[in-house]
């Protein structure tokens, strides 16, 4: 029984798996890596194709995005509005009679 062949993606991510394991790369390399891996898998995703090698194709996306979070390749979160402060006055309880009206009961119950 011959072994089956590896995919083009299970090799390419064992190669970044290896050596991002390995400490060999440097930032510039593991993006370059992850970069090309993850335009591959969306053309498999855009072509319907979901399993590689019994292996989902969701798995791979995951493996490798654990890679660009540990390498540090996401720039940190900061919200748009972050240094903005915003006073809030709650005036809710202030005005008691702003939507204070009496209801005609007899149009609705008849």
């Amino acid at each position: 029984m011959a072994k089956k062949e590896k995919h083009f993606i299970e090799k390419k991510f064992l190669d970044l798996k290896t050596k991002f394991k390995s400490g060999e790369l440097t930032i510039e390399q593991i993006d370059y890596m992850t970069s090309e891996l993850i335009a591959e898998m969306a053309v498999l995703t855009v072509n319907n194709i979901s399993d590689i090698n019994g292996t989902p194709l969701d798995l791979y996306k995951d493996r490798v995005w654990w890679i660009v979070e540990k390498a540090g390749l996401l720039p940190e979160y900061r919200d748009e509005d972050e240094d903005v402060e915003v006073d809030v006055k709650d005036d809710y309880y202030d005005d008691e009679d702003e939507f204070d009206f009496e209801i005609d009961d007899s149009k609705f119950y008849k």
